[in-house]
């Protein structure tokens, strides 16, 4: 009923995208996940009463300064960091919204496509 912090994780993806983690803490929760670059995202009363709970998130990106919303902010480091691979002196590779060890045109396009949304 609360969203009081009660335990925090950092986790790495397995090959398939997914993770696991062990818990004590039993009961209903609110589960949150958020990634370097992406929305954080919550899901609400999970049931955490077995070994084996499942939340599946899907996040959204595009949140270059880490505020958890897409705004102007976002696109003033994306521009900063335009045109510059790894090891460039302008790279910031949370600009690097594709992956692809470059920032480009590619990446404004998943900044536009996410533009003024906020995660939970």
């Amino acid at each position: 009923g609360n969203n009081a912090l009660i335990e925090s994780k950092t986790m790495q993806l397995d090959a398939n995208g997914r993770y696991t983690f062990a818990t004590l803490n039993k009961g209903q929760f609110h589960v949150t996940c958020k990634a370097s670059h992406w929305l954080r995202s919550k899901k609400a009363n999970v049931s955490l009463d077995s070994d084996n709970a499942n939340v599946d998130f899907t996040l959204t990106n595009g949140d270059v300064d880490g505020d958890n919303v897409v705004t102007v902010f976002d696109y003033n480091l994306l521009s900063d960091a335009f045109d510059s691979t790894v090891g460039d002196s302008n790279w910031n590779v949370n600009a690097d919204l594709d992956g692809d060890k470059s920032v480009s045109v590619f990446d404004y396009n998943i900044l536009s496509n996410n533009f003024d949304v906020s995660g939970d």
